[in-house]
């Protein structure tokens, strides 16, 4: 399975789209999930989850959502329930100080971290060893 990290961002369509090409030339199954905060549960419907649903459906992706408050203890645990092959997210400012993909990398190094910038294009992450 392609796992797509999304956050409740528009933006975050072209991540799917990535996810998608990805899944199509390895022949694997979509998987899209976002984790948001227990507190938001009453306001879920947002117009931007709405529309990344409809992208992940038009996709023939399955979307989750999961409230949780630590984001990478809740994918994690989607991640040892599901076969991952690789994990596709979002370009972070600086990919060295990024705890989400650290601690992802850390739990699951046989998994490859592909970041998406703004303009689609892939790249593979890395954190290195000495983060912290």
């Amino acid at each position: 399975m392609v796992l797509v990290c999304i956050t409740d961002q528009d933006a975050c369509d072209r991540l799917i789209f990535a996810g998608r090409r990805l899944a199509t030339i390895e022949h694997l199954e979509l998987k899209v999930i976002t984790v948001q905060p227990h507190h938001t549960k009453a306001g879920l419907a947002g117009d931007n989850l709405e529309y990344l649903f409809s992208i992940s459906k038009q996709l023939d992706a399955e979307m989750n959502v999961i409230f949780h408050d630590y984001a990478p203890e809740a994918v994690a645990n989607f991640i040892q329930n599901n076969d991952t092959h690789y994990m596709i997210v979002g370009m972070p400012p600086d990919p060295d100080q990024s705890v989400f993909i650290h601690e992802l990398e850390s739990t699951f190094p046989e998994i490859p971290v592909i970041s998406i910038n703004e303009h689609g294009s892939l790249q593979y992450v890395r954190v290195h060893d000495d983060f912290f």
